[in-house]
């Protein structure tokens, strides 16, 4: 099993459980203790877990804030970021979406926007629903899959596949964290894999993101950040310029 899936089934568990001894999860993925305390080091590092004496517990915050709770979040920065996003579109082009609240602003924003012909493509409940909301006939395709809790996004080997087989102008990705380092993150294993095979599968990957993402770490990597051709945020000027020698195209709200 790689260790991405092992994280993934550590805190699947302890969502569930709330806490788990080493042993028990040495002998559960039949690997040494050592192992199991590297990984609970760095689900610690992540700030997801507490590691206790023989074990660890899930931290009492850690919780998926749901969906429609995070569209307040940030509402205003949001709705800029989006507005910035639409001027990328031009008409004709074949654009995948993900889920989350800045892309659903994104799609909200296309309402007032000069673009009429596109082809929208996404695994995303909510992304799919501001789409069907416009007042524009824009072509819709919805991947379908099992539908994941808290983010509405379809996830699955059905969503997996039906991304591979295509190709794409933009894709617009909405994410848990940027980092120098670590690149771009997901708190979600299954969600991280459908991102990783439409951005192989993308012309050129915007990423939309709030403040709060920039220099946050989430479990699971989707790609390094100069994996991806144009970042829309607000960020101070220290790390505009570090965003910048990763040769990133950078819209920064603040340098408006």
């Amino acid at each position: 099993m790689l260790k991405e899936e092992r994280l993934k089934k550590i805190m699947d568990i302890l969502k569930e459980k709330k806490h788990i001894t080493t042993k028990e999860i040495s002998e559960l993925f039949s690997i040494s203790e050592i192992t199991v305390r590297r990984d609970l080091r760095f689900l610690e590092s992540q700030g997801l877990i507490e590691r206790k004496h023989g074990g660890a517990s899930l931290k009492n915050f850690f919780m998926e804030i749901p969906f429609f709770q995070r569209l307040d979040i940030k509402k205003f920065e949001k709705k800029l970021i989006a507005q910035k996003a639409v001027e990328i579109i031009e008409n004709g082009q074949t654009i995948a979406m993900s889920g989350g609240s800045t892309i659903y602003y994104v799609a909200k924003a296309l309402e007032n926007s000069p673009i009429y012909d596109l082809t929208i493509i996404t695994n995303s409940i909510t992304t799919a629903w501001a789409i069907i909301g416009l007042n524009k006939e824009i072509k819709l395709i919805h991947s379908g899959g099992t539908v994941k809790p808290g983010s509405f996004e379809c996830i699955g080997s059905h969503a997996l596949n039906f991304f591979s087989n295509m190709t794409f102008d933009i894709y617009f990705l909405g994410i848990d964290g940027l980092d120098f380092e670590k690149g771009i993150t997901f708190s979600d294993f299954e969600e991280r894999n459908i991102a990783k095979t439409i951005i192989k599968n993308s012309k050129k990957v915007v990423v939309v993101a709030d403040g709060d993402k920039l220099e946050k770490v989430a479990p699971f990597k989707v790609c390094d950040i100069s994996d991806i051709d144009i970042l829309i945020t607000k960020t101070s000027k220290n790390l505009e310029r570090k965003y910048k020698s990763y040769k990133i195209n950078l819209i920064n709200l603040n340098g408006e």
